[in-house]
């Protein structure tokens, strides 16, 4: 099972959440996981676009109230 770690970035406004997962995908290895709960609503967006621009994997979104969790693995070099 790969590593992962895990953000905790509720109640943070945009665009903090998006700038703890670039900080935390700095200092990981290609093809480890990292879990991302936010609160706020942009994070849809702004996660999966970043994702998708920067060729990360997003694996996971889910939706319970309103928290919304994230697995993105980290592309590989």
């Amino acid at each position: 099972m790969p590593s992962h770690q895990i953000i905790d970035a509720t109640g943070l406004a945009c665009p903090l959440p998006l700038l703890k997962l670039k900080q935390a995908l700095h200092s990981m290895a290609a093809g480890e996981q990292v879990v991302l709960i936010a609160s706020d609503v942009n994070s849809l967006t702004d996660i999966k676009r970043f994702c998708e621009i920067a060729g990360h994997s997003l694996e996971i979104i889910s939706q319970e109230n309103q928290l919304f969790e994230f697995l993105i693995q980290k592309k590989n070099s």
